[in-house]
């Protein structure tokens, strides 16, 4: 595989733009995958190539999940290779965008909120301090699962019962308060990981090889306790609903607003509110 000069140009005016890491690291991928499904050069491609590639990806399957993609992802390599076009022909790489495909964004999916009860439910299921680990991370802390896998070991501090998270969305910076109960599970965890810790390997989450642990394991591992818990329908949920169950449940118990946004490492006020709404229709219906 050749990759195009054009697309790591295209790479950095992404980066000069200010784009997120995420569509950095992505979207030149997407532009690549395009030309090489197409075997040929940006100059070459016109709107065949793209529609015929874009009924390719309604048919492709994810490696890793064995199964279709999601129409966000579709919609995602579209947008990545209108961009990198855009780009192309700004920079008079090209003489005309090849790119006429008109896609509906997908709508989000609503989010699907634990009750308090099944989280009491998902702990109680935890079969080793690993899964009690994730959830106390992902669900106690409201971490990412980015922030999962980035998490060092300097980065708890058991005396102060604190967490800071160095790496955030946006790289923004918090401070995360932990319950005694969190800092006790956490100690444990990582007093009986530390014998196969490899030098100088700061992370938090490693795996009895001593390598971190990939997002790919905290997928799987939570996946696996929410069947175990066979009261739970496991089809509904993904990991990132741990996270929007904790910031309700902040809300739930009275939490102001304002500090649940700090809590969650939100920019906009505005991005935390959409939990108010899922929390006033929780009680409306109740």
């Amino acid at each position: 595989m050749i990759i195009d000069d054009s697309v790591f140009n295209f790479r950095k005016e992404l980066q000069g733009l200010g784009y997120s890491k995420n569509a950095v690291d992505n979207y030149p991928k997407y532009a690549q995958n395009l030309l090489n499904y197409s075997k040929e050069n940006p100059q070459k491609i016109n709107d065949s190539h793209i529609k015929n590639y874009y009924s390719y990806l309604q048919t492709k399957t994810s490696e890793r999940r064995k199964a279709p993609l999601s129409e966000s992802h579709i919609y995602s390599q579209l947008l990545a290779i209108k961009l990198y076009f855009d780009y192309l022909e700004r920079t008079r790489t090209i003489k005309q965008n090849p790119y006429n495909l008109r896609i509906k964004q997908p709508t989000k999916k609503e989010r699907i909120i634990f009750t308090q009860e099944e989280i009491k439910t998902l702990y109680q299921n935890c079969d080793n301090l690993l899964e009690t680990t994730i959830l106390n991370l992902c669900y106690g802390c409201g971490l990412r699962r980015t922030e999962v896998i980035l998490l060092d070991v300097k980065d708890i501090n058991f005396e102060q019962k604190l967490l800071f998270i160095r790496k955030g969305k946006g790289k923004k910076r918090r401070v995360i308060p932990l319950t005694e109960s969190i800092v006790k599970d956490l100690k444990n965890y990582n007093n009986q990981i530390e014998i196969y810790r490899k030098d100088k390997l700061q992370n938090f989450l490693i795996n009895e090889l001593g390598n971190p642990i990939t997002g790919n394991t905290i997928y799987i591992t939570f996946k696996r306790i929410l069947k175990r818990t066979k009261k739970i329908d496991h089809q509904n949920y993904c990991l990132h609903s741990l996270r929007h169950s904790i910031a309700t449940h902040l809300l739930e118990n009275e939490m102001s607003i304002e500090m649940v946004r700090d809590f969650l490492g939100h920019t906009q006020l505005g991005t935390t509110q959409v939990y108010t709404r899922i929390n006033f229709l929780k009680t409306k219906l109740q």
